[in-house]
């Protein structure tokens, strides 16, 4: 046990990044660079021409300029030698071989340390705070670059790297500063109260000796709000309990504590303890805006305070912390018994739970700490320590290893087991036998796919069969395996005989730390309520670790069966916790496992937690972890899990991985409760356009209006007013920044329309084939209301339930036939209007819409009309069809106009295709030979055998068909599906 558990200790990796203070802890040894001096007289020489040019142009300042040529003539002149050094630092971003974080920029201080000594070095070092290198953009010099002096209370473009320079000469000087003599320092503290003029000035001074307090004092009382740079600055100069009140009265900005190396080891150590309860509520904001606070609680345990180690016990049930305590209990083993023991006898419910289980280690590890701090512990406290082991304060008991599956207990990887087989038998073509039963019939679609190529569709399909053959026997899989050959029958034999849970990967994959089963919750079994033991928890993530989403082990249908899901959802959660997956930037493809495992155990709480974290990952780099993420909610499955997908494919303003929620969205249409088109009016995106289609491009000194026409044709207009044939390139007088972007954006934007466009108008026509209605509701706010949708709106005659017409005129109002204005009840429903129901009208709205030149998007006014002859309105037939030869394609082709093929029998050949009507019917077309899955081509001409309406659209072999009469159909419906046969039909 430590002799002083309040002392604070820096950690040695954060002794390399300390900014060190004269009488704090000692930074890392310090050594002047040889060549330094000699370096920086180079690179003068080498960009002598750049320095001449901007100490002569008439803008830079003359003191400036004139001290930088005094130091150039051999004058020792701080100032100059620190123009020198901002010219130099600007210019350094410009060339080839610069690599961003590894600037030399620290060569100054080390060059003027060894050239004039430590005085000149700080002067230098303030002067350089004043000085700005105007003019430099990204990668690129402008003409009227010149030199300026820098202010404490204005924000400065950052591409001269004038800051960066001034941090690394800053930090250099101050480590020497610190390790000088007594002499010396002071010479440098007197020298430097003269230079003190301004706010950066004085800033820079009191970072160099922050032992001055009184100028330290005057600084955080009198500070502007700061750029990152300078705050950081302010953040490593602090030095006190007072310094720190002030400036949290005045400043925000806390979460760079941690935004550079240096800054928080350089706060702990300037202020202390009295930092403890800014870095708890840093972290907090850190947690919930989804960036990683671990290092700020790990300068909690650090401050080696009882307050501190209270705040992170206080936060065990949060993310990161419980790594924060541990680490901290083993610095400080006495503290963590006192404490975590009060906090498992009296602090709240998750926290004391939490502490109980970490109390228990830790008691475990460190007996003769336990056994010193025991007598001084309050009574309860004393009590609950005592009795860790077997009270364990509301952790549930475990589960004895006698009564678990062997899984569990001695799973495959452990010890020694049959090499697993997996056969595959090429060329297996599906065989058919007519009048079969239904399960043997199965048997015979499974077999070619479970022997056949390696891959997610064999591996579903081994599955089935081992299902099969537990429920059934082997001896039905194995005879029908047999009728495919005598190497199928010995494949399928190996197949059931090789026991799935020993398929693992030929090296498990390696343990990390946070791996650890101590950490995670406890999982209960559903038959008794008691709890995994800590192996079999450890085995479950072993498990977990070498699933793959197309894949899940074997074994994970047993945990499934007898453990709570709840637990396992808990168990998933806190795995992707603690695999940093989330806060990492970079790919980790070892760790993505996690996220499969979010799929298989997660549950609605589960998707509420992750898609937050979904939404964010792209902005950081992690769009391929977002895909994952997707898929972990569409493997989850659950309505809550559906709506949050349907959420990201919606709003979240990344378009990869919009794009990607998009396609699972649509295949999901119909399983989540709305129908594709319902569906459809809520994920058309608004492109952040205003009402009108529009939106303002900005390319700095000139802008553009951007918008799209009643055809979603896209237009400009320049700020004079002007339209223009297209948006222009970006020029040399644009903003560099801005105009590109804004290019860009237009770019998309335009592809992005055209996407909406094809869509909006397939889903109209439909609309209107289908009869469908929107509620008055709806088509204010989800067609009308819409800046693009409305445009294709304007183009349509739409029909209300009670038969009244109208139009969408410009103005978004709703005009009749006549042109007067029609108002719409709340309780109306509105339709695009069929030409069969326009009666009368249909020549008048026309003439309507050429006075207006409106253009419709799809045929409607002019639209082709068909009826069904009386004979067929009684029939279930279409017999004029039949017979009739058509190429494959056609057919295929007919599903974009909401045709489908039929479930494909088991020989996998779809001998139909049919239309879902109205009211549950379908329009089916019988065909010979049919449709081989997979290989359309294959029959390239199909003769239609049949067409017949039938009740319901579940058809195959298995089912009888339910025919309708004809009669059942309305006008529309009629006419738009004779249209599809007689285009299917007509020879071209």
């Amino acid at each position: 046990m430590p002799q002083n558990e309040d002392l604070l200790i820096l950690p040695d990796d954060w002794r390399a990044t300390l900014h060190p203070r004269r009488g704090g802890t000692p930074g890392p040894l310090l050594e002047l660079a040889p060549d330094a001096a000699s370096t920086v007289q180079q690179w003068v020489k080498e960009m002598r021409d750049e320095i001449d040019y901007l100490l002569d142009n008439q803008q830079s300042r003359r003191d400036l300029a004139g001290s930088a040529r005094a130091h150039m003539q051999g004058e020792t002149n701080p100032q100059g030698a620190a123009v020198l050094a901002a010219v130099l630092a600007a210019e350094w971003f410009l060339g080839n071989d610069h690599e961003y974080g590894e600037e030399p920029y620290a060569t100054f201080a080390d060059a003027w340390i060894g050239e004039h000594g430590l005085v000149f070095a700080a002067e230098a070092t303030v002067e350089l705070s004043g000085v700005f290198v105007d003019g430099y953009e990204w990668r690129e010099r402008k003409q009227w670059r010149h030199l300026r002096g820098r202010r404490l209370d204005k924000q400065d473009p950052c591409y001269n790297r004038g800051l960066d320079c001034l941090a690394l000469v800053a930090a250099r000087t101050r480590a020497f500063l610190a390790a000088a003599d007594e002499l010396e320092y002071q010479r440098v503290v007197e020298a430097l109260g003269e230079r003190r003029q301004d706010g950066m000035r004085r800033l820079a001074a009191a970072y160099l000796v922050p032992t001055q307090t009184a100028w330290v004092d005057e600084l955080c009382a009198t500070l502007p709000q700061l750029q990152p740079d300078t705050w950081m600055m302010v953040l490593r100069t602090m030095g006190s309990a007072d310094h720190l009140a002030t400036l949290l009265a005045g400043q925000s900005g806390w979460s760079w504590l941690d935004g550079r190396p240096g800054v928080l080891p350089t706060a702990v150590d300037g202020v202390g303890p009295a930092l403890a309860s800014t870095l708890a509520t840093v972290a907090d904001e850190e947690t919930e805006i989804g960036r990683a606070p671990q290092e700020l609680l790990r300068a909690l345990g650090v401050l080696a305070t009882d307050e501190a180690f209270r705040l992170l016990v206080d936060r065990l049930d949060r993310p990161h912390v419980h790594k924060a305590v541990i680490e901290t209990a083993r610095h400080f083993p006495g503290r963590a018994v006192r404490l975590l023991g009060k906090a498992a006898a009296s602090g709240p419910a998750p926290i004391s739970a939490h502490a109980v289980r970490l109390l228990r280690d830790h008691v475990a590890a460190r007996p003769d700490v336990t056994a010193a701090v025991l007598p001084r512990l309050p009574a309860a406290v004393r009590e609950v320590v005592e009795s860790i082991d077997e009270l364990a304060a509301g952790w549930v008991p475990e589960a004895s290893a006698e009564s678990l599956p062997r899984l569990l207990v001695e799973p495959p990887w452990t010890r020694e087991r049959p090499t697993f087989k997996r056969v595959t038998v090429k060329g297996l073509q599906p065989l058919t036998v007519p009048g079969e039963s239904e399960e043997r019939a199965a048997i015979r679609a499974l077999i070619p796919i479970a022997l056949g190529k390696t891959g997610p569709q064999r591996f579903k399909a081994e599955a089935s069969l081992r299902r099969i053959a537990a429920a059934e026997g082997e001896e039905g899989v194995l005879e029908v395996a047999g009728e495919y050959g005598v190497k199928a029958a010995k494949a399928a034999k190996t197949l059931l005989a090789s026991d799935p849970l020993n398929d693992l990967p030929a090296e498990m994959p390696r343990r990390e730390v946070w791996q650890d089963p101590y950490i995670l919750p406890q999982v209960l079994l559903r038959e008794n309520g008691l709890a995994l033991p800590t192996d079999a928890l450890d085995h479950i993530v072993s498990m977990l670790s070498i699933s793959k989403p197309d894949k899940p082990y074997a074994g994970i249908d047993v945990v499934k069966e007898i453990c709570d899901p709840a637990c396992l959802a808990e168990l998933a959660w806190r795995l992707f916790e603690l695999s940093g997956l989330r806060e990492q930037s970079y790919s980790a493809e070892e760790r993505n496992w996690v996220l499969t495992a979010l799929g298989l155990f997660g549950d609605d709480e589960t998707v509420r937690r992750l898609t937050p974290v979904i939404r964010a990952w792209p902005g950081d780099g992690g769009h391929h972890k977002a895909v994952r993420g997707l898929d972990a909610l569409l493997a989850i499955g659950t309505e809550v899990a559906l709506m949050h997908l349907h959420g990201i494919a919606t709003k979240v303003k990344y378009k990869g991985i919009r794009t990607k929620a998009q396609e699972r969205i649509n295949a999901l249409a119909e399983e989540i409760g709305l129908s594709p088109e319902q569906l459809g009016d809520r994920l058309v995106p608004d492109f952040a356009l205003d009402e009108t289609g529009g939106t303002f491009l900005d390319y700095g000194p000139r802008g553009f209006t951007v918008g799209f026409d009643e055809q979603l044709k896209p237009y400009v207009i320049d700020d004079t007013g002007q339209r223009r044939a297209s948006l222009p390139k970006p020029g040399v007088r644009d903003d560099q920044e801005l105009a590109p972007a804004a290019y860009k954006r237009f770019a998309t934007l335009k592809k992005d329309v055209r996407t909406v466009a094809d869509e909006q108008l397939r889903r109209f026509e439909r609309a209107m084939v289908a009869q469908r209605r929107w509620t008055a509701e709806e088509f204010r706010t989800l067609i009308v209301g819409h800046p693009l949708v409305w445009h294709v709106a304007r183009r349509l005659v739409w029909i209300t339930e009670d038969g009244r017409t109208l139009r969408v005129a410009e103005d978004r109002s709703f005009a009749d036939l006549q042109d007067d204005e029609l108002t719409l009840t709340e309780t109306a429903w509105v339709g695009v209007a069929h030409p069969l129901q326009l009666s009368g009208n249909l020549e008048a709205w026309a003439e309507v819409f050429d006075d207006y030149e409106i253009v419709q998007p799809f045929p409607q006014l002019s639209r082709p009309t068909y009826a069904l002859t009386e004979e067929e309105r009684a029939g279930t037939e279409l017999a004029r069809f039949h017979d009739v030869t058509v190429p494959v394609g056609r057919l295929v082709g007919m599903e974009r106009r909401g045709w489908q093929r039929g479930s494909a029998e088991d020989n996998g050949i779809q001998v139909s295709v049919l239309r879902e009507l109205p009211g549950g019917a379908a329009l089916v077309i019988s065909l010979d030979p049919g449709i081989v899955v997979g290989d359309i081509g294959y029959w390239p001409e199909q003769r239609i055998e049949r067409v017949w309406l039938n009740q319901g659209t579940d058809l195959s072999w298995r089912t009888e068909s339910r025919p309708l009469p004809f009669s059942e159909l309305d006008a529309v419906t009629a006419s738009e599906v004779l249209a599809d046969l007689v285009e299917l039909t007509t020879v071209a």
